[in-house]
């Protein structure tokens, strides 16, 4: 069953939903360009997979899918090659050429380990693609236990004995609040239980979601570029070398 907030975001054509939910986009475009730095017919391990909707960026590549497949209940895990935990892989060394890792990392109870399996299974001169959240709300309960900020995971990952080529914030201030309000009818309306309130405030529901779902993220995501410190991001884009 759709939430409210969906059924109103998908009634936008893809560049307005874009600019409302920019960050799916950025981690899209992340791994899209991940991809094309990939050699062609590479074997490449998409870690914690989910419902594999990167996977079509790999259709010249050897794509393989890990889940542990207990993140969100309503996902369909069908297309997962194996189903394991991340911090003890089914593979041999030195397996794969490259990694992806998104948004993952926070939903496993030890971030260490995990790294530490994603350098074991890579390749010597193989590449970890990872995005891992600096500021997001609680998801997928009870599997959600970290955030990282770009200190702590170059932390991790030089102790896990990668060579860090980079790691970017994924947005500024103005694209943190822009995502930060979209759940602005969430937190006021969703949880009305007493149904006559619901439906007095129903119009003023509906006006939340024009200002804070779609006027509002709009504006603030096109204000981005004027945070240069990029201190407040959603997201960190990592790109690492075994």
């Amino acid at each position: 069953m759709h939430k409210p907030k969906d059924i109103f975001y998908r009634t936008f054509p893809l560049f307005l939903r874009n600019l409302i939910d920019a960050e799916t986009k950025r981690i899209s475009d992340f791994i899209r360009s991940s991809a094309s730095e990939i050699a062609l017919d590479s074997i490449v391990l998409d870690a914690g997979a989910g419902e594999c909707r990167f996977k079509a960026f790999f259709k010249d590549h050897q794509y393989i899918a890990v889940d542990a497949a207990y993140g969100d209940a309503t996902w369909d895990y069908s297309n997962i090659d194996v189903v394991s935990s991340l911090d003890s892989l089914p593979f041999e060394d030195n397996t794969f050429d490259a990694v992806i890792c998104t948004q993952v990392l926070e939903h496993v109870n030890e971030p260490q380990q995990v790294l530490n399996e994603l350098y074991r299974v890579l390749k010597h001169g193989g590449a970890l693609y990872l995005s891992a959240p600096q500021g997001w709300g609680v998801h997928q309960a009870p599997h959600d236990y970290f955030r990282f900020t770009n200190y702590g995971l170059q932390y991790l990952l030089k102790k896990s004995e990668f060579n860090i080529s980079y790691i970017k914030p994924s947005c500024g201030y103005f694209g943190y609040l822009a995502n930060r309000l979209t759940v602005f009818p969430k937190n006021l309306f969703w949880q009305i239980e007493n149904r006559l309130l619901r439906t007095i405030l129903f119009p003023l529901e509906i006006l939340s979601y024009i200002f804070f779902v779609l006027i509002f993220p709009v504006i603030l995501n096109l204000m981005d570029f004027l945070d240069s410190k990029h201190d407040y991001t959603l997201n960190y884009f990592v790109k690492a070398v075994k």
